[in-house]
Order: structure tokens, then sequence, then C-alpha cells
């Protein structure tokens, strides 16, 4: 396979090339889909001093390179490809160079064969990967085999997510395919390179970007990554008068936390040596990007300290996240500086915080306090997130 410059297409063109829809056809066609799946847009719920310091890690590749949380699962999951591939290229795409990409002929090859495989589909062979994934039917209510293991309804889960976030484009609905994995490839690689965590801090300049990123991309890698995510409608320039202007994160920039959010419980659910823990500017950079975007009953106020306690290599923990005034049905303010000692909070380790915003039914997360006011703002996150908010985007324009 030939190897393209370094740059967002060419990564763009990788990805598309290893992109196969089997699994994504498999789990709707199945009949866990047709008996138990949720419908798209309605899914059933049963302050780091160097934000940079994380980025590499111990791990998978012969340098032991490792993936920053979720970057690795975004890529993987609806690709289905080598695992290893996927590790490079984001390895790759941190140090600049070159990457594993095809020729043009090779992706137009590749785009015959993806629309071949649209016409007609087969199942497909029960090979070790899909062992892990699809079980005999063994629920009487259905009839027809097979169905997927819970790791397999986890793997549907970030797919329908992916779908959902792709439907809300700004420029027109995404589906999940080509067009889709030139949305999806700048936000996986622009969360691993920590892009996107420092666009979720404030506006910045691209003298800023480049200088906040200096340790982990070169400037020109950085003015890439972020024209690709402007392309693609996840970042905005906020033109002013007299400097250069800044950027920021668009609202549909912001909504891709949800895809971080349903990697990261599938990592933590079910772990890889090649994948790297959310760390303590992940967890920041989460909150930033969410609680934007969120509103609260109009009749909520006050300061919620949201908290994560993040696991140190030697066994200690640090309490990470944002704290929160709301006021007049909205988040007012927010902050990474947390309130030791808060009156009203939301705690819990990084799985509670998926399992929760995910489904607040689960109630993994500690409340104390106004337990109403955490309480509301955690479904607050759910609903703008996972729930009926998400679904349809509209539903926030009213009222």
């Amino acid at each position: 396979m030939g190897a393209l410059p370094r740059s967002p297409e060419g990564d763009a063109l990788f990805l598309c090339s290893t992109y196969r829809p089997t699994l994504v056809k498999f789990v709707e066609q199945s009949s866990w889909t047709a008996c138990c799946a949720p419908e798209p847009g309605a899914f059933h719920w049963g302050h780091s001093s160097c934000h940079n310091e994380h980025v590499l890690g111990g791990g998978a590749t012969e340098n032991e390179f490792c993936a920053r949380t979720a970057a690795l699962t975004l890529l993987w999951v609806p690709t289905s490809a080598d695992r290893e591939d996927l590790l490079e290229m984001i390895e790759s795409s941190l140090e600049g160079g070159t990457a594993p990409a095809p020729s043009e002929e090779e992706f137009d090859a590749e785009e015959e064969d993806f629309e071949e495989d649209e016409e007609g589909f087969e199942q497909p062979d029960a090979d070790e990967f899909q062992r892990q994934l699809v079980l005999a039917a063994e629920d009487p209510a259905c009839d027809r085999q097979p169905v997927l293991t819970e790791k397999g309804e986890e793997m549907h889960f970030i797919v329908q997510t992916i779908k959902r976030w792709l439907w809300h484009c700004p420029q027109g609905p995404l589906e999940l395919g080509l067009a889709g994995m030139r949305a999806l490839g700048p936000m996986a690689l622009a969360w691993s390179a920590t892009l996107t965590h420092a666009l979720a801090s404030g506006p910045q300049t691209l003298e800023e970007l480049q200088e906040t990123l200096g340790a982990v991309l070169d400037p020109e890698t950085v003015e890439e990554r972020l024209e690709a995510l402007v392309n693609s409608g996840q970042a905005e320039a906020l033109h002013g008068t007299g400097r250069a202007p800044a950027y920021a994160l668009t609202d549909w920039g912001c909504e891709a936390i949800s895809l971080i959010v349903a990697a990261v419980r599938y990592e933590l659910r079910y772990p890889e040596a090649d994948v790297l823990a959310p760390d303590v500017f992940d967890v920041e950079a989460a909150f930033q990007m969410a609680l934007p975007l969120i509103r609260v009953p109009a009749a909520a106020r006050g300061t919620v300290r949201a908290g994560v306690r993040v696991p140190e290599e030697d066994g200690e923990e640090l309490v990470a996240g944002s704290t929160v005034e709301v006021a007049e049905g909205r988040v007012a303010s927010s902050s990474p500086l947390l309130d030791r000692s808060p009156e009203t909070w939301a705690t819990g380790a990084p799985l509670d915080w998926c399992e929760t915003v995910i489904d607040p039914d689960e109630a993994a997360l500690e409340l104390g306090g106004d337990v109403a006011l955490a309480q509301g703002l955690v479904e607050a996150l759910h609903g703008r997130l996972f729930g009926d908010e998400a679904a349809d985007p509209r539903r926030l324009r009213l009222g």
C-alpha cells in the first residue's frame, strides 16, 4: 500500500480504505437488532499542570506507544481495521512524517468495493473477532440467530452514537461511510493530539495553539489538524478586529464528547493494553465541552462540584472535573479549579460518570448537599448528550 504525505486528507483516505460496513450492517440486520436494539435517536438505557504529559505511554507498539483514551476505539469499532495499523496511524499523527494510506487508484477501487457491499450483504464468517461479539440466541423473544454478546451490544452502542452525531453535522447529515470517516477521523485524531482539549478551554489563535501543543505537534501539523476541524464543521474562526482570528469548537464539535464518553465506557469495561486510561486533562476537557451545551430547570440555582476520581500511577487518586455555577436555566460559569469543601457535589470514578451520564438510572455517582441540584445537572448532561435533546437538537431552541 502506498504512502501519502502526512495530512488530514491522507488520514481520511486511510480510514476510508479500512472502513468495512460488515459489523455495522450485521448489528443492524441481525435478530438482536430486530428484537432488542434501540432505534437511532431513541436509546434505551437499562487541572493538570501539563496536558501533554500522558499522550505517550507504555503499551502496545514496539516503542511502547499507547493511544489516548477513546481515540483508537472510535476509529477501530466502525472500521474493524487492524488495531496495529490504526495505532501506527495515531502515533504518526502525533510525530509527523508519513503513515500507511492508499494511493488514489487504490482508494477508488476500495470505494467500488464498498458500493458493491452495499448492494448485497452476506453474514460474516464466525472468526475469532466475531465470536467475541456474537452468541446463539437464548432470548425466546428472538426467533432468529444470532444475537450480540454484551461486548457486541457495547460496540453497537458506540456505532449508534457515532451515527447520530454524524446526522447532526451542520453542513448536512452524514452517513457512517466514506463521508462520515472524513469527519470522524479528524475528530478522533484531534482528541488524540489534545487539540480538542486546548480548544475546549477557550478560543485560541493558531499561534497560541501551536505554542500550547508544541510538545506533541509541530506547527504545520497543528495548522493542518485545525483546518480539518474547521472544514468539517467542528471548529470555527471567531473573527475580531486588529488581531489574528481565534478558533473555537462549534456546538457540533462539542457534541463529539458523547462519542468520547461512549468509547471510554467501552474501554473501561473491556480494557486493552494499547489504550491509556482517562487522565486529568481528558476529564477537564470533557466537562468543558459538555457543560456549555446543556440546559437545566429554570428554578435551579447554585454551585456544584462535578468531580472525577482519577487514579494515579502511585495508587493515589486525584479529583478533577469542574466547578459549575447554575442560574436561570443554564450553566452561568464553569472552571476546572475545584473547591476542596463544596456545598454540593457529584463525585465518582470515570466509569461511574460514563455510566450515569449515559443512563441516569444507573445512579453510580455520589451526590451530596443540594442533591436535587446535583441530580439535575447530571440529568441535563444525559439529556443533551444521549437523551431526547441529543436525538433532536431543535428542542434546544425552544423556550
